[in-house]
């Protein structure tokens, strides 16, 4: 009876449109992904049922939750991707666009912390090793590596330094900065992208500051300039 009723839910794929019903998949498992941020919850079963079809017709597409959550990481990889490209599109220097990206990087994170958690589930690292040709991890860090190295070739980090190296602190950086904010919502956190900015100065700009991070201080400096305007304080008094 379920099943049939399942089966009733949704028309059936015209000839040709298989390709349709397995990207309906991964889009159901991703979003019970992001519900739970837990593998061991993902079931063939469960993901049929959001989709309304027979658990038979998912395995034609994947063999087992495993292959499926792999396939729903590369898509998260894939879309973390996207939005660092569309924060860096207007960057006017390499030091911009390397500040942009990060922050895209711990927003994505934290706006998406059912599927962060399971881009680093630990029991399929070997599936989605950095050692995989063309895996999206390794595709990940090779573009944070790229971005490190245009600051170094524009002049805006030491010469000396190591790109791989600075992108694996920075990097760890990172992702400290988004488990730990979502594993301990309730720590005093200081503004996130302050802790961004200066994680990058410090790890790969030697202190030198790009134009986006001037003009957020002048922006948040100008916002609270009129603050204490409108409550009646001079430019160097503060409430305590």
């Amino acid at each position: 009876m379920n099943v049939a009723l399942e089966r009733r839910a949704r028309p059936r794929n015209r000839r040709g449109e298989g390709a349709r019903l397995r990207e309906e998949i991964i889009e159901a498992a991703s979003e019970l992904l992001a519900e739970s941020g837990d593998v061991n919850q993902l079931t063939l079963r469960g993901v049929a049922r959001r989709i309304g079809i027979a658990a038979t017709s998912v395995y034609l597409h994947f063999a087992d939750t495993r292959e499926l959550a792999i396939a729903v990481i590369e898509q998260s990889f894939a879309a973390l991707a996207a939005a660092q490209v569309t924060a860096i599109r207007d960057c006017p220097d390499p030091a911009s666009a390397l500040l942009a990206r990060c922050r895209a990087y711990c927003h994505y994170g934290l706006a998406n912390p059912g599927h962060y958690r399971v881009m680093f589930y630990a029991d399929y690292a070997g599936a989605l090793t950095y050692n995989a040709e063309r895996s999206t991890p390794r595709l990940a860090f090779e573009s944070l590596v790229d971005a490190i190295t245009k600051c170094t070739d524009a002049g805006q980090a030491p010469s000396d330094s190591d790109p791989t190296q600075l992108g694996t602190l920075l990097w760890s950086a990172e992702h400290g900065l988004v488990s730990l904010r979502v594993s301990r919502p309730n720590f005093p956190w200081p503004p996130l992208d302050e802790l961004i900015d200066e994680a990058v100065r410090r790890i790969v700009l030697g202190q030198q500051e790009p134009t986006i991070a001037v003009k957020t201080k002048q922006a948040v400096g100008n916002k609270r300039g009129r603050e204490e305007g409108q409550a009646g304080l001079g430019p160097h008094q503060h409430e305590v």
